[in-house]
């Protein structure tokens, strides 16, 4: 080897070995803290230690990209996770692996199962013990409808963590996406009784105990969660909790407490004087059978090779229509819907306004829903200021399931949208990526709306320098009625007012979650 040569191999060497210690200014030990702490949940004091740790960093790290990119996703911003995963493959090639498994997380909650599916398995090939590559696989195959393929690679992820909760916690939530929730209160039970709970699983095991009717015991659970969660500096977690707690949990409580001292009154009272019925009017569309615990939702059977993108919808004209937004079905060839009890029906077509600025598609059933599912376009009526509203979806379907719909509670606070757009109105109902669609109803049980936008945070806090109230965005009943060709009639009958408890229970079979490709 000439003088000239060995020179050049030393210099390289040498490079190389600087940009090492650079790029791993945190070490193993200070990435599986903030690790830790992340899949936790708690995610202000995993951002907050790594600032501090990041300190001695002349640049970002691979480490570093790579626990930024796991903080964007627990913060429901997957395209920005994505791009930290991306750069840390560019930054060492020592973390390959964890950058795959990243990418392909991020990749699942935009919809592109096939690049997910890619990554996980391009992670695993560069270490096959890595559990976010294991889980991330099983997260694919459930999106894919593949439930025995996912069963199998989490329970891969939990004997490579060594029954870590994380893991535990995906393989429940996967169960219970099922319709299995039996199984997954046992998946979760037994690993407690070898550990102590965090606040992530004590709050998963409360909405178990919801699902199966134990209100007292989810009540005591999802409380104790988000106590923990206050504790651990995660504010955002707890007070999610808390709204739960007073706009479903304890008026469906009070409900059963008032429904058991009425009986007890009418037990007593040995003469009862007849008197006119004074009974509160029923909802606007007729009292519907609800989902029995053991009924096994249909699945919904995709193309894995093909991009999958969902949304919300609702129910309408004795069972044969669904009403969306355009951006939720836009370009795809095929499209199939599955409302809250659990019943699929694939789309025959699509129509669409003449206006592209219209966010509205009116979409066929090859085969109707019975028409006890259906909701009256008679009972779609404008947006008031300062109403009570009740926004009805399937928000974040990858990590909160897309069997059951979720509702959330807020006003009408302007009937006119960002900018002063006529035809849309402000609502401070909290929205989430997947409610696009949805209906929104007023507490007459009426719909007044349907979900279409929310208001971009991270642009206003880069633009303005701060964190605005949840300010979401709702197409107006009257360009609803409008597009359908069917002008917004006076009430014939005067509607009772309901909570949360009472829209939930009525509406859920009318509420559909969509999947198109």
């Amino acid at each position: 080897m000439s003088n000239y040569k060995f020179l050049t191999l030393i210099i390289s060497l040498f490079t190389l070995i600087c940009f090492t210690i650079k790029a791993y200014a945190i070490t193993e030990n200070q990435y599986l803290v903030i690790n830790k702490l992340i899949n936790e949940e708690n995610i202000d004091k995993a951002f907050s230690d790594l600032k501090l740790m990041q300190k001695d960093e002349v640049k970002l790290s691979a480490r570093s990209q790579i626990l930024i990119g796991k903080i964007y996703l627990a913060l429901e911003q997957p395209a920005k996770a994505f791009s930290f995963f991306e750069k840390a493959t560019f930054t060492s090639v020592l973390n390959y692996d964890l950058a795959y498994a990243g990418m392909s997380m991020a990749a699942i909650k935009l919809g592109n199962l096939s690049d997910a599916k890619n990554y996980a398995e391009r992670a695993l090939k560069e270490n096959p013990d890595l559990v976010d590559a294991k889980l991330a696989l099983g997260l694919v195959f459930v999106d894919y409808g593949q439930m025995k393929e996912a069963e199998i690679h989490f329970k891969k992820a939990i004997l490579a963590s060594r029954n870590s909760l994380i893991s535990i916690r995906a393989y429940a939530s996967s169960k219970l996406r099922q319709g299995r929730h039996k199984e997954a209160r046992s998946i979760i039970t037994n690993a407690l009784l070898e550990r102590k709970s965090d606040a992530a699983t004590t709050d998963l095991l409360g909405k178990i105990f919801w699902i199966e009717g134990d209100l007292k015991e989810a009540v005591r659970l999802r409380s104790e969660a988000s106590e923990m969660f206050r504790k651990s500096g995660n504010l955002e977690r707890a007070q999610q909790i808390i709204s739960w707690l007073n706009t479903a949990a304890m008026p469906k409580v009070n409900e059963i407490r008032k429904s058991e001292r009425v009986e007890k009154e009418k037990i007593e009272k040995k003469k009862i004087e007849k008197k006119p019925n004074l009974s509160k009017p029923q909802l606007a569309s007729p009292k519907r059978a609800t989902l029995k615990p053991e009924t096994r939702p249909e699945e919904i059977f995709v193309d894995k090779d093909k991009p999958t993108y969902t949304g919300s919808g609702v129910i309408l004209n004795n069972g044969e229509w669904v009403v969306t937004n355009r951006h939720v079905i836009e370009d795809s060839q095929y499209i199939v819907v599955r409302n809250g009890l659990g019943k699929v029906r694939e789309v025959e077509s699509v129509e669409v306004p003449a206006d592209e600025n219209i966010d509205l598609a009116l979409l066929k059933l090859k085969k109707p829903f019975p028409s006890n599912y259906s909701l009256s376009t008679d009972d779609i009526k404008k947006p008031k200021p300062g109403e009570q509203i009740y926004m009805m979806g399937y928000p974040m379907s990858s990590i909160l399931g897309r069997y059951n719909p979720s509702i959330s509670q807020g006003i009408v606070s302007k009937t006119s949208g960002f900018g002063e757009i006529t035809g849309q109105f402000q609502i401070t109902a909290k929205m989430n990526k997947g409610n696009s669609g949805g209906p929104i109803f007023n507490d007459k049980g009426q719909i007044i709306g349907i979900s279409v936008g929310k208001l971009d945070k991270s642009e206003i806090l880069k633009t303005d320098g701060f964190i605005p109230e949840d300010v979401n965005v709702g197409i107006s009943g009257q360009v609803v009625r409008n597009f359908l060709n069917m002008p917004i009639k006076a009430n014939i009958n005067e509607y009772g007012k309901y909570d949360a408890s009472q829209i939930y229970e009525h509406m859920r079979p009318s509420v559909v979650f969509i999947v198109s490709q």
